[in-house]
């Protein structure tokens, strides 16, 4: 029995030094121009009732009993969905806005967030910043909750513009929900390209492929497909395949140095569209896995979430996009 309580003792002592290494410090920041004066978007934001409608933590529950607001105070708490309060505070500067947030799920972590709204022609530079900790017990995944922190703020002031803007969105989303996949082809080359230029890179790297392809006399006409192995939010890098759907029931072509044919097999995918520009994709991804948590699907451990371009992409242009995620059978 004493062997067995230092044991557990040694491996209590061991975890919390373990954590003791990370300091569990969450620090976000987004900013987005809005169409609108710095007065309504400062309304807009500093009135709790309204934040129902652009709220990037109720994305997946816009009904407006999701959340509840008393004056100070809003809170919400949405099975599968999230937990937390945000409390207005007493503004560090006048027109700016610091509020109290407390969140306990998905993730459990405090903090505080603060808003500048600097007038500019045409409209108003929004600021939002988040400083924080999270639980003791999840500082080794501080670096994530920070990164999807940042993708919270980001989309939040997407949905924010929305509102108060009279021109549409720049980027839609639909959940289209699961889809059965039929069998097919793909001729693909390595990828391996930064987060952040992603979006400004891919387009050339499809249409590189797109040339070498022809160039040698096969189809290269059909939707590009990009298979994402591995990202890393961390060191925000991403390594995957990136190619040419072929037509159903063609060959397997002989194929230029470089490229490799990868066969795609029938399966049960979550398929979100997307249209708008690729810099915004990111955030479509997001939501794309939020909703799989919120729909309680799990994602196949062996094969990598794939988008397929409907249109070649463009950096700052829209186009239609489908983002699919391969489903565990069950």
């Amino acid at each position: 029995m004493s062997s067995l309580f230092f044991l557990l003792a040694f491996m209590l002592v061991a975890l919390f030094v373990y954590l003791g290494r990370y300091s569990g410090r969450v620090a976000a920041e987004a900013e987005r121009f809005i169409a609108a004066p710095p007065e309504a978007v400062r309304a807009e934001v500093a009135d709790l009732a309204r934040w129902q409608a652009w709220n990037p933590w109720l994305e997946h529950a816009r009904d407006p009993r999701a959340a509840t607001a008393d004056g100070d105070q809003l809170a919400w708490d949405v099975p599968q969905v999230g937990r937390a309060r945000v409390t207005a505070l007493k503004p560090p500067a006048p027109g700016a806005l610091r509020q109290r947030m407390a969140f306990a799920l998905p993730f459990a972590f405090k903090g505080r967030s603060d808003w500048r709204f600097e007038p500019v022609p045409g409209g108003t530079r929004v600021s939002w910043r988040f400083k924080g900790r999270v639980a003791f017990t999840l500082r080794a995944f501080a670096a994530t909750v920070q990164g999807a922190t940042a993708l919270d703020l980001r989309f939040g002031l997407d949905r924010l513009a929305a509102v108060l803007e009279a021109t549409p969105p720049a980027y839609r989303l639909d959940y289209a929900g699961v889809q059965a996949l039929p069998a097919g082809l793909c001729v693909q080359q390595p990828l391996r390209a930064g987060l952040d230029a992603l979006a400004t890179e891919l387009p050339a790297q499809i249409a590189g492929m797109r040339e070498r392809l022809r160039a040698a006399g096969l189809a290269a006409d059909g939707p590009a497909v990009v298979h994402y192995l591995r990202t890393q939010l961390k060191r925000r890098t991403v390594d995957g395949r990136v190619g040419v759907e072929l037509p159903a029931g063609a060959p397997a072509p002989a194929l230029p140095e470089g490229f490799a044919v990868h066969e795609q097999p029938a399966q049960s995918a979550y398929l979100l569209r997307f249209d708008g520009p690729p810099e915004a994709l990111e955030l479509a991804w997001y939501q794309a896995m939020q909703r799989l948590r919120v729909e309680q699907r799990e994602p196949h451990p062996q094969r990598p979430p794939f988008a397929r371009y409907l249109a070649d992409p463009a950096p700052g242009r829209a186009g239609p996009v489908e983002l699919l995620l391969p489903l565990k059978p069950a």
